[in-house]
């Protein structure tokens, strides 16, 4: 690694659903975006094989930091790789993008980490701890499937937290990730703590009416219901749902098709304000367990 700055006390931010589509790459992007604007040196990696993030974040092809050998049949990995991080002694340099973040990207090749003697998942902790000094936040795109992978970037995290649709699947994926989250504390990372959950592409009804009474239709009302049911069995309360992003279709497509964020495409959007008020949550909350 060949940053040079002054050392940093970096918090390591996962996020994570054991249901894809639930919005996690698009979210994991905003958030790092707005972090990085904030004024907080932040570092994000894809450690979702389907690579997601990856390729909203280079919409004009994988650069060759991350895919050296991108037109031969084996796999070869760049230092911007996360393969890379499962090893003790790999070359890692993160691309910067023009935004100031930091990016390590993926191809559907991380998989293979899946197969390898889960003792590399303690590799990967080892060096996402070296460049906790070089960042204040690192966001970490997690898979949604239970594996090396996911259980790594689970122990090399400070922090979790949970996007989730209001539908069946989505809600079951966020009760299964606090599962896999309260089993990896217990035998992996103690240290470990759950932020919250935000609900991605809301579909409001009326802003002016309660959650349960009327702000969304009412399948998503009680999709929402069962959610806070899910957050009680697992010893949380309401409070724990730190967001609720509006859906606004074209604006969303768009700006995934563009590989930008909603505060690049679209700032006076309301996604765009709402992403920017629960990065300053996440803040808020951190910065208060620290004093705690």
């Amino acid at each position: 690694m060949s940053i040079n700055q002054p050392s940093k006390l970096g918090t390591v931010i996962v996020v994570g659903n054991q249901k894809g589509g639930v919005v996690k790459s698009q979210s994991s992007n905003e958030i790092s975006y707005n972090l990085q604007q904030a004024g907080h040196k932040t570092l994000c990696i894809d450690m979702d094989w389907t690579a997601g993030f990856t390729e909203r974040t280079f919409p004009d092809g994988m650069p060759f930091e991350i895919e050296r050998e991108p037109l031969k049949h084996e796999f070869a990995p760049g230092s911007a790789h996360t393969y890379q991080l499962f090893f003790s002694d790999t070359v890692i340099e993160p691309i910067v993008l023009p935004d100031g973040r930091h990016f390590i990207g993926t191809t559907y090749e991380l998989n293979e980490i899946n197969y390898r003697p889960n003792d590399c998942i303690f590799d990967f902790k080892d060096r996402v701890e070296a460049l906790k000094s070089h960042y204040d936040y690192i966001i970490i795109d997690s898979n949604p499937s239970y594996s090396n992978v996911m259980v790594a970037s689970h122990i090399a995290a400070d922090y979790l937290i949970v996007p989730t649709l209001l539908e069946k699947s989505s809600r079951n994926g966020v009760a299964k990730q606090l599962a896999y989250m309260q089993k990896i504390k217990k035998n992996y990372n103690p240290a470990l703590e759950f932020l919250g959950v935000y609900v991605t592409q809301a579909v409001v009804s009326n802003y002016k009416k309660d959650l349960l009474e009327g702000r969304f239709t009412a399948v998503d009302t009680e999709n929402l219901r069962m959610l806070f049911e899910i957050l009680h069995n697992c010893g949380y309360d309401e409070s724990k749902v730190l967001a609720y992003i509006s859906y606004v279709s074209t604006t969303a497509k768009e700006a995934i098709e563009l590989g930008l964020t909603f505060k690049e495409y679209a700032p006076t959007s309301l996604p765009a304000k709402q992403y920017d008020e629960l990065t300053q949550k996440l803040i808020s909350l951190i910065q208060g367990a620290n004093r705690g």
